[in-house]
């Protein structure tokens, strides 16, 4: 896909990543809608896009709100006539807690915003893009967590990334080939995560502080956003379904489809006939699921 000259719309665009994915797609003649749970943080990010010359606007979004997504659709829109990219991006960390201590108010809100804010997205622009009948894209913003890296003390926010691929990997075979979907799988970086707590909806435990110490351990050892977002405004470019950021988390995936392999060999070995099993040739014989 050419950018120049394409709409993009970015959720969780005030701060972080999402910022710089704002930054990014407008570097490359993109304009972009950049919505956050922050209508000051949104505005602000959407004045640096429009230094590039292009048109933007700031919304506040809150995307575990489905007519709140909507909305976005809508203004969106409205704003470029267009919209071609969306990257939902917004996404929150709960803070480390070992999983038969994480209370049913973090889990609720990590899937609400990581999962279901996708999931709103999806639904409020998919069903435009395939009308618009031209070339789109859906980008989901998950971690290398998702590839294998399971976070200690993270356990709520690893399987909300892994819930992203598979809604990914599904979606992606449900469309025609001209909307393209991709998975962003970054490791950690340089962001405001950390302090998602603070912008907590009341609906799910209301505001927390941020630990003090995450946002220097942070800024230390993670890549910068800017360095990420590069990288992900490439893959967006070329119709890349994995984009991925840190070369050392390959050695992680390797290690997980080795355990797995071994675990095959012990307990299911293929064998003659055993392809009456098979659920892709299953499900390909089943009636399927409307598609474009």
């Amino acid at each position: 896909m050419e950018l120049r000259g394409k709409s993009a719309v970015v959720t969780g665009g005030g701060n972080g990543i999402g910022r710089a994915l704002c930054l990014a797609l407008a570097k490359r003649g993109v304009n972009v809608a950049v919505a956050d749970i922050e209508a000051d943080a949104a505005g602000a990010v959407a004045a640096e896009v429009a230094e590039f010359g292009v048109r933007s606007e700031g919304l506040a979004v809150d995307v575990t709100d489905e007519s709140s997504v909507s909305d976005l659709a809508d203004s969106s829109w409205r704003a470029f006539g267009n919209v071609d990219i969306l990257v939902n991006n917004a996404g929150v960390m709960h803070a480390l807690t070992p999983l038969h201590e994480c209370g049913a108010a973090d889990f609720d809100w990590v899937f609400a915003v990581n999962v279901r804010g996708a999931m709103n997205g999806i639904r409020a622009f998919v069903p435009r893009f395939l009308a618009a009948d031209r070339p789109s894209r859906v980008v989901n913003t998950a971690s290398e967590h998702a590839l294998g890296v399971p976070h200690v003390g993270g356990g709520v926010y690893t399987a909300s990334k892994h819930a992203l691929l598979g809604l990914s990997d599904v979606l992606r075979r449900e469309l025609p080939d001209r909307v393209k979907v991709s998975v962003l799988c970054p490791g950690i970086v340089d962001s405001s995560l950390w302090r998602a707590g603070e912008r907590r909806q009341a609906e799910f435990g209301g505001p927390s502080a941020a630990p003090e110490t995450a946002g220097a351990f942070m800024a230390q050892v993670g890549m910068s956003a800017a360095e990420v977002a590069a990288m992900a405004v490439e893959g967006i470019g070329t119709g890349e379904f994995y984009i991925v950021t840190h070369p050392h988390a390959v050695d992680v995936a390797h290690r997980r489809w080795t355990e797995l392999q071994h675990a095959f060999a012990r307990q299911a070995p293929r064998r003659e006939g055993d392809e009456r099993y098979d659920l892709e040739r299953i499900l390909g014989a089943l009636p399927q699921v409307r598609t474009p």
